[in-house]
């Protein structure tokens, strides 16, 4: 399959930003995120070009539509998805995917499920006035990552393995399969990556909850021998569990104390 994944907005020659802006800026955020979507759909033998618009080239944010049309019109792609982040008014939050035609409705669904294990579920939206859902010859999806104001979605966001796992939905959603994160890396019982959906048992006596990944940070819970703990990402040896209001709405245990089950 060629796929396109295009970034949305681009830099204006007076140097304003089309993009929206909060806790994060949606043109940098997806210009960094594309690659990473590229590189994992790359990984299962695809065909991928990132699309940015030339920085500093052009004067007003129209001029945006006929440079992309005119990268993904008559030149053979199966898929053109354009990565965006929302906003809103700071309390908006969630992922959601649009769609015009019928094809792109079944990515967008796809591609929405995946990130729904991150964010919360908006669902898909059918819109027949983006252009670039309705005048590209390709099926065409528009992801709405996150919403770029709110705090809590880009606390889910903002570290880099966060990005790599949001990537790896995006592409698992396009391509219909899981694809293995190659953000991971080898540590002693746990591995680096997402956990999300798996569980633990504690094996020590007494195991200390903290705040974040590390023993310089506050204890904010104990867990005792036998507990289970639902898990969602490991890093460097620590991971972070759910019911805590640690870091990020989450608490943070040493592995080695930790037996998968």
């Amino acid at each position: 399959m060629k796929i396109a994944i295009i970034v949305g907005h681009s830099i204006l020659k007076n140097g304003t930003c089309t993009s929206a802006k909060g806790e994060v800026l949606e043109y940098s955020y997806c210009k960094e995120l594309a690659p990473i979507v590229q590189k994992y759909l790359k990984s299962k033998g695809h065909t991928v070009d990132v699309i940015v618009c030339p920085e500093r080239e052009f004067t007003k944010a129209s001029q945006e539509k006929t440079y992309k049309l005119g990268k993904v019109n008559g030149k053979g792609y199966d898929l053109v998805v354009e990565l965006h982040l929302n906003a809103y008014n700071g309390t908006a939050k969630g992922t959601e995917v649009l769609y015009y035609s019928s094809k792109g409705k079944e990515y967008a669904q796809r591609v929405n499920d995946k990130l729904d294990d991150i964010f919360t579920d908006r669902g898909i939206k059918y819109r027949n006035d983006l252009y670039i859902l309705t005048q590209t010859d390709p099926v065409s999806i528009l992801v709405e990552c996150f919403f770029c104001d709110s705090k809590e979605d880009y606390q889910r966001g903002d570290e880099a393995h966060e990005k790599d796992l949001i990537a790896r939905k995006i592409a698992e959603g396009i391509l219909n399969q899981d694809i293995s994160s190659s953000y991971e890396t080898e540590s002693e019982g746990f591995k680096n990556g997402s956990y999300i959906g798996r569980r633990a048992k504690v094996t020590a006596d007494v195991l200390n909850v903290r705040y974040d990944r590390g023993t310089q940070y506050d204890v904010i819970g104990k867990l005792k021998k036998g507990d289970v703990v639902l898990l969602n990402y490991c890093l460097n040896g620590w991971v972070s569990i759910e019911g805590y209001k640690g870091n990020k709405g989450l608490g943070y245990v040493s592995t080695d104390y930790l037996e998968l089950i």
